[in-house]
Formats: C-alpha cells, structure tokens, sequence
C-alpha cells in the first residue's frame, strides 16, 4: 500500500512541476533568443572597410544587422553606403536593399555596430543573404566601388573572380576648414 501511494505522490509531484514550468507566466519569462540569419559579405580588398560576421536579425523596430566593421586605412572612416542582396534558393534575386550609415571608426581600428537596413516584407529560410559594400566615406576620400552590384551578383552566382573597380575622390564636405590649402592672392 505504501508503495501505491509513493507512486501516486510522485506522480501528483510530476504533474504539478510540469504544470509550473509550463503555465503562461513562465513561458513569457523564458524568451528565446532572438532567430539571426548568416550574411555572406563580398570583400573588396581595394576598399579601406571590411565587414566581418555580419548577421541578420529581426527586432521590435525592423531589421538589424549585427557585425564588427575594419578599417583598414590610415584615415578616419565617417559612413558607408551598403548592398545586401536577398537571393532564393534558385538563384532568383528577390531583392536590393541599398542604405547609407554612419560609421565613425578611427584608422587601423575594429568596432562592432549595428546597422538598420529598410527590409520590406519577409525574409524566408530559404533565402540567402549577401552584403558588399558600395562606398566608404571616410575624413578625406571617398572610395567608390563601380560596380559594385555586378560583383555582388556574380559572387551570388558562385562567380568570386568579378571585382569592382574603385575610385577614390576627396572628401571636400567633411573636412575641417584649416587641412584646406591656403589662396595665394596676387598683389
């Protein structure tokens, strides 16, 4: 009899320890861990800005895109101007999402941001994610890739060998007024 009515208690015991750990203000307690997807990123290496473990996730207020960004200039970088590429599973691009961040980060320096691309509708599990980046503005150039979309398809495709060209230009709008050269006024 006795051994009954350990088993009963047990299971009494049981029953009431799932029903705790299963009741609605528990659950809400235990949040998981928000679902992130793997971006492949394009490497310019012409570039002074690589992007490294870049992951795409989904908050309350949109799209984040978590990474550490590299500078690998001398100069100071101010912002860049991003690529990210929805591609599905058959080789079908589904989307071009082109944005611009700030992205202060001195010379030969690695930082971790987050960036906020404009995602319209939803991504699927299926799809795959790649970034590159388009221009780099830093303290005094700017760096442009020309055609930087074109490699970053091709790169979709499994075609890494398309690299971009880049031009540089100086920065006239970012610089401090004392780094210009002074006019010579003839007499």
């Amino acid at each position: 009899m006795n051994k009954i009515r350990c088993f009963a208690l047990r299971a009494c015991l049981f029953s009431l320890i799932a029903a705790f750990f299963n009741s609605p203000t528990i659950s809400a307690n235990r949040q998981e861990p928000p679902q992130s997807a793997t971006v492949a990123f394009f490497d310019v290496t012409d570039l002074p800005a690589r992007v490294d473990e870049p992951r795409l996730r989904k908050s309350d207020q949109g799209f984040v895109l978590d990474c550490a960004l590299a500078n690998r200039s001398s100069e100071q970088l101010l912002g860049l101007r991003l690529i990210l590429l929805v591609v599905e599973h058959s080789g079908k691009l589904r989307s071009r999402i082109t944005w611009t961040e700030t992205s202060e980060l001195p010379s030969y320096s690695i930082k971790a941001f987050r960036f906020h691309p404009i995602i319209k509708g939803e991504l699927r599990s299926t799809d795959q994610l790649y970034l590159g980046i388009d221009e780099v503005i830093g303290h005094e150039t700017i760096w442009r890739a020309v055609g930087a979309e074109k490699a970053l398809r091709a790169y979709s495709r499994g075609q890494p060998d398309v690299v971009p060209e880049v031009r540089t230009v100086a920065n006239k709008f970012d610089r401090s007024p004392d780094r210009f050269a002074p006019l010579k006024i003839r007499p």
